[in-house]
């Protein structure tokens, strides 16, 4: 199968992805971020600033090679996804922040990716194309083709009638398989990938977990926010859209830097559903220390 044909379909799955997204939201999702500023602000401020330094940092600790810190950098530039609002919402968390913090930060990817791939261009010179430089105009539509444009036909679908809520699970888990099955044949299609660099990307991957909940929880609590607010946050940080990273990695770059995105997708689940159940069970405790 053609190189072209695998992006078409990587597209059409994150199209259907992303609809699904916006079947999910409305506009109060939105709105929240001037009703409850403080939380808000500190999650969009790790999501699309910090934790991408962080990955820059993590890249250059571990020394990988250039086109695989770039898979780093693009995971930690990824906004979070809506397994991060089906967790916090069955942890009984602050399931309006997170679905406030997945929507603003995807909202601001569009322009944030390009430009955190841009910076990794510069800083360790990946060819593409042969030129030292990533096409950021280009990348932003393609990313807001993909991204922004099917959220807001989801959301105004969802305005129009109620009962499209439905329609979310015939949109999400068809286009996740699509994905899924559009980068096996992407990998199967690159013969030269060497399963070495897979395990090369496994310790900056983990390390990037770790950093994404030590952060997502530390920082919220330094400024006060609620437990509650904190765990949500930190659950944002490491529960990421990674659908979208590999879909701009496998039409953008050289499809070697999916493999830290596939690494790091092994451990974002176990890190999420981790900080919820700690949080379960510190809540517990202390209620029943009140009740004592």
């Amino acid at each position: 199968m053609s190189q072209l044909w695998i992006d078409l379909g990587l597209s059409v799955g994150m199209f259907m992805l992303m609809l699904g997204m916006g079947l999910v939201l409305v506009t109060d999702d939105f709105r929240r971020v001037a009703t409850s500023p403080r939380a808000t602000v500190v999650g969009i401020v790790l999501q699309l600033i910090v934790m991408p330094i962080v990955g820059v940092l993590l890249a250059d600790l571990f020394a990988l090679p250039p086109i695989l810190a770039t898979g780093i950098v693009v995971v930690a530039a990824c906004p979070g996804g809506m397994f991060s609002n089906m967790y916090v919402h069955f942890a009984k968390g602050n399931t309006a922040l997170s679905i406030t913090l997945t929507a603003t930060a995807t909202l601001v990817t569009l322009f944030t990716l390009p430009l955190c791939d841009q910076y990794e261009d510069t800083l360790i010179q990946v060819e593409v194309g042969g030129v030292n430089e990533m096409p950021v105009l280009e990348t932003a539509l393609r990313l807001g083709t993909f991204t922004i444009l099917p959220v807001a036909l989801g959301m105004l679908a969802r305005a129009r009638n109620p009962n499209a809520l439905r329609w979310e699970r015939h949109a999400t888990i068809p286009g996740a398989i699509i994905i899924v099955l559009g980068a096996a044949l992407g990998t199967s299609e690159n013969p030269d990938l060497d399963p070495s660099q897979f395990l090369d990307a496994l310790a900056p991957a983990a390390a990037f977990a770790v950093a994404a909940m030590v952060v997502g929880m530390a920082v919220p609590l330094l400024f006060r926010i609620p437990a509650r607010d904190a765990v949500t946050i930190a659950v944002e940080m490491i529960v990421k859209n990674t659908l979208l990273g590999v879909v701009l990695v496998a039409q953008v770059l050289d499809f070697e830097a999916v493999l830290p995105i596939f690494a790091f997708a092994l451990f974002q689940t176990p890190g999420g559903l981790l900080l919820l159940v700690g949080w379960r069970l510190v809540e517990r405790r202390r209620g029943r220390a009140s009740e004592a």
